[in-house]
């Protein structure tokens, strides 16, 4: 059995969480659709589920690419490099600075993530993002064929299939309540946010074992290095 499949059933379960209704007058009082509060509360709560499942390290989730990217904005001497604007529901690069988020048709990797603040210093194939631009370089060279891997957000939940791994869905409730928990209108008081409480510690802790989906175990790598120097 399916659970937990679209906006409807996550209502339902948000409401079996947080002992309320639809027609609950304190939820729907300032309400200028119909549900815009839980429905409010239900997005920020996948947005905050898709955070946690990100941090905890699941990297195979959510991967679009854009590109290829064939004009940049900008100039190397007018703006200290050049750039191109991000697609509308970007979220995270699908790379770091091991391994270049940028490549080329045939897989082959381009570049390396830098920090933005070292943007006046660098030169060559270097890239970086700053505010919502790709930015690279001065004296990057990029393929005319460069396609960015990214992680895109979740989009607006709706009618259709909730496009998250199906058994940590009930961490979006989770979280939803737990938003909701921060404003005034929650009945319940302290018994009520100490069970929303447990019920998102339950529900990141069921997460955080499933993220790991290989048998491989979870490492700390080594700053990088140059020649015999590491940065800091």
């Amino acid at each position: 059995m399916a659970v937990l499949t679209n906006l409807a059933s996550l209502q339902r379960a948000f409401y079996r969480l947080t002992d309320t209704a639809s027609d609950d007058d304190s939820l729907i009082e300032h309400d200028s659709t119909t549900l815009e509060a839980v429905n409010q509360f239900l997005q920020y709560g996948a947005n905050d589920a898709q955070d946690y499942l990100m941090d905890c390290g699941l990297s195979d989730r959510w991967v679009k690419q854009q590109g290829p990217i064939t004009s940049w904005s900008g100039s190397d001497s007018a703006d200290g490099g050049r750039y191109v604007s991000l697609s509308s529901d970007f979220f995270r690069l699908s790379g770091d600075d091991y391994t270049s988020a940028l490549r080329e048709a045939d897989g082959t990797r381009w570049g390396q993530l830098m920090d933005f603040r070292d943007r006046f210093r660098v030169r060559g194939n270097r890239y970086w993002l700053q505010n919502e631009q790709l930015w690279i370089a001065r004296g990057a060279n990029p393929p005319t064929s460069l396609i960015m891997d990214y992680h895109f957000r979740l989009p607006t939940l709706s009618s259709g299939t909730v496009d998250f791994p199906t058994e940590d869905r009930p961490l979006i409730v989770a979280y939803a309540a737990k938003r909701a928990m921060e404003d005034s209108w929650l009945p319940g008081g302290p018994e009520m946010e100490q069970k929303i409480s447990r019920k998102v510690d339950t529900c990141e802790k069921r997460a955080f074992r499933r993220s790991r989906r290989s048998r491989m175990q979870r490492k700390l790598r080594p700053k990088p290095t140059i020649g015999t120097h590491y940065f800091t």
